[in-house]
């Protein structure tokens, strides 16, 4: 664990980044780049200080959707950053002056403002996300406000494709948490999404009870210490099959492993994790960066000259700090980070954004080093952005991105053309396992390697991806797929094609896939 001189470090993680030999792989014309689509695309927030975007497909047509909210206190006003960070869709009397915004895409090139239409109030957001919590086939969004001390939002979507808040009947009524940030995740694996908040004022962990209420298990759990949390994560560190919660605080980090028993262990010293006490760790994502099967961890910090953190997971319950080796230290005031395949080449890059510097784009040169290409792949700018949030959203097989800060707000399409790649939705049977099948594991193994990812219910600072799952695949035409669902339950599939089609859905049921429509 390394805790010495941050100075020092620092200086050798500036020396490294500098001197590391580039990938011939990165550094030509195959990074691929990335086009503002603001305009085109129609989406835009009403008020400054954007905050939240969350992909989500809430009306079932296979296109996803989005909410975006700003947490503006006061009207419009001129966005900050260059020229080519402001557009038209900004000016106040174009677009409606509302903080909480939901968008609805028919065809993958354009959005329509559905928020009035689909009951949605006004809201100024602090995090969102996405699950299907009453099994009934249609997402539901949980939301956090700025409203100090106040618990998270629940609303219900109908078969009309309607919300109604249902918070209250649904038991979320404890204050005085301060919630930043509220994730969706199936911790005891009864096929029901619980609901956990991350606060200032200390998190809770909401069992789905299956009968529309929460109940509040944090302390029986063992989830009850009033660390000043930002925010969290959840993975499967050990592959037991059982989500694991890592929380981003004020201060030295926590991390509890899944007992599989509704408990949880605090493993932060055994794991290697706690980082150092000068900390105030904004953002956790969690990704397999080098394809061994274990799912690694990279935290983003506040402070100018406070470095990031990219842990790597050794498989036995510990992790190991190796940002210096890697080069990711990106020490700039981070705000939120993710793991993606840019490129779809089949490794996992990352992207990092921060206060007043540049953003990052770490390109895996699978061998064990990164390179940042975001200024080639024009993702250097806006700065100050909270939620990057990715999804395939024209499903053209290369994953785009989209943007919310204090900046602005700004779609990017991703323009690559080489690759080939394959997105799968995964729907649980509804009853062992959840129906946005969060949690479940997918392994993918292609010529171009072994790849897992899990559903996930919310990362970053505030925001949640497409919940289909976007794999990179090279020039593979052909790939094997296992799916480890949360009930146990592991669906196979051999051979499958992505020279042609590029996405699939798969069912719990009778463990079939399909093309997506």
């Amino acid at each position: 664990m390394i805790r010495f001189g941050s100075r020092l470090y620092f200086a050798i993680l500036l020396v490294i980044t500098v001197l590391a030999p580039l990938n011939p792989e990165a550094s030509g014309d195959e990074i691929p780049k990335f086009i503002d689509q603001r305009k085109e695309s129609g989406l835009y927030i009403g008020n400054p200080l954007g905050h939240v975007a969350v992909w989500g497909d809430y009306n079932g047509d296979g296109w996803q959707d989005v909410i975006l909210s700003s947490m503006s206190l006061r009207g419009w006003a001129k966005p900050r950053g260059n020229k080519k960070t402001r557009s038209a869709l900004d000016k106040p009397e174009a677009k409606r002056n509302q903080n909480f915004l939901l968008f609805a895409s028919t065809d993958g090139k354009s959005f329509s403002e559905t928020s009035e239409m689909a009951g949605l109030p006004d809201l100024k957001g602090k995090s969102a996300s996405w699950a299907d919590y009453d099994n009934d086939g249609y997402l539901d969004l949980a939301v956090t406000t700025i409203a100090a001390g106040k618990p998270p939002v629940l609303f219900r979507n109908s078969n009309k494709f309607t919300f109604t808040d249902v918070s209250r009947k649904a038991g979320l009524t404890i204050e005085g948490a301060n919630p930043n940030q509220v994730l969706w995740v199936d911790f005891d694996n009864d096929g029901l999404v619980d609901l956990f908040q991350a606060g200032t004022g200390g998190s809770i962990l909401y069992r789905n009870q299956g009968d529309g209420t929460f109940k509040d298990v944090s302390g029986p759990a063992g989830l009850g210490a009033k660390t000043k949390t930002n925010g969290a994560v959840w993975f499967d560190s050990n592959n037991d099959g059982y989500q694991d919660l890592f929380m981003t605080n004020t201060g030295y980090n926590s991390f509890y492993m899944n007992v599989g028993d509704g408990t949880f262990t605090d493993y932060t010293e055994k794991a290697g994790l706690p980082g150092e006490l000068s900390w105030k760790t904004s953002s956790a994502c969690a990704g397999d960066y080098n394809g061994d099967g274990f799912i690694d961890l990279y935290i983003t910090n506040i402070g100018r000259s406070i470095r990031n953190a990219l842990y790597r997971n050794n498989g036995d319950g510990t992790f190991t700090d190796v940002t210096a080796e890697t080069g990711t230290a990106d020490a700039g005031d981070g705000r939120t980070c993710a793991w993606t395949d840019i490129d779809a080449d089949g490794r996992l890059d990352l992207f990092t954004t921060n206060h007043i510097r540049p953003n990052r784009l770490y390109r895996n040169s699978g061998k064990g080093s990164f390179m940042d290409a975001a200024p080639k792949a024009g993702l250097d700018s806006p700065i100050d952005v909270f939620s990057a949030t990715w999804a395939d959203y024209d499903r053209d097989g290369y994953i785009d991105v989209l943007l919310n800060g204090h900046a602005g707000l700004v779609l990017m399409k991703n323009n690559g053309n080489s690759n080939n790649s394959i997105t799968l939705k995964l729907e649980g049977d509804g009853e062992k396992t959840n129906t946005s099948a969060i949690g479940a594991r997918v392994e993918v193994r292609s010529p171009a390697g072994v790849q897992i990812r899990e559903v996930s219910g919310g990362r970053g600072c505030c925001e949640q991806d497409m919940l289909p799952l976007y794999f990179g695949l090279g020039t593979a035409e052909a790939a094997d797929i296992d799916v480890r669902w949360p009930s146990g339950k592991v669906c196979s599939f051999k051979g499958i094609a992505v020279d042609k089609v590029n996405e699939y859905k798969i069912s719990e049921i009778k463990c079939v896939i399909d093309p997506s429509s």
